[in-house]
């Protein structure tokens, strides 16, 4: 499933992409109980978050604040 930008705040799920207003992609994969964050087609993750972590990404000129949770991944614009 894909999500949008007005969808936020939204929890992603791994396979689960959310495409920002200028067509930016964020997406996460567990890795060994973490939560990789990626934007776009990156191969180095831009943040490795355990559950209760949180995390501010700016990506688009916009400032994204993502927090690790037991049902996925939380995405909410600060």
């Amino acid at each position: 499933m894909t999500f949008t930008y007005k969808d936020l705040p939204v929890v992603l799920r791994e396979t689960e992409l959310l495409t920002l207003k200028d067509g930016t992609q964020l997406r996460f994969e567990s890795n060994g109980g973490a939560q990789e964050v990626f934007v776009n087609d990156e191969w180095t993750s831009r943040a490795s978050l355990f559950q209760g972590m949180d995390h501010l990404l700016t990506v688009s000129d916009e400032q994204i604040h993502i927090i690790s949770e037991a049902d996925g991944l939380r995405v909410e614009l600060k």
